[in-house]
């Protein structure tokens, strides 16, 4: 989360005196953030945003699809964190590694 906050705070250095009231993160559906509760990553990310511009925030995570590679049909195919095996044969599949797992989506801020 730390490194989601030095992020945050990079983006919001031109922004003056603007109290930000979200951060948005749209996180890889094979990221191990997905794995956590959101109240987890909630206080995780309240306890790394104190004393920064995004104290107070509200993290809201969006998961998207993941390429993976399904060994068994010998194809590239998309998982979602609720349908991590390949559609066509219900394999399980390799996960890619060539995108970020967690990308800042948005900053709401309010004037």
């Amino acid at each position: 989360m730390r490194q989601v906050i030095k992020t945050v705070e990079a983006s919001l250095s031109e922004t003056g005196d603007a109290k930000l009231s979200v951060v948005r993160l749209k996180v890889s559906a094979v990221s191990h953030l997905l794995t956590h509760d959101h109240a987890a990553l909630q206080a995780a990310f309240q306890s790394a945003a104190r004393g920064t511009k995004a104290e107070g925030a509200r993290l809201e995570v969006i998961p998207v699809p993941a390429d993976a590679w399904c060994p068994q049909c010998q194809r590239d195919v998309s998982i979602t964190p609720a349908h991590e095996v390949c559609s066509a044969c219900g394999e399980p599949v390799v996960a890619g590694s060539t995108e970020s797992e967690v990308v800042l989506h948005e900053l709401v801020v309010q004037g």
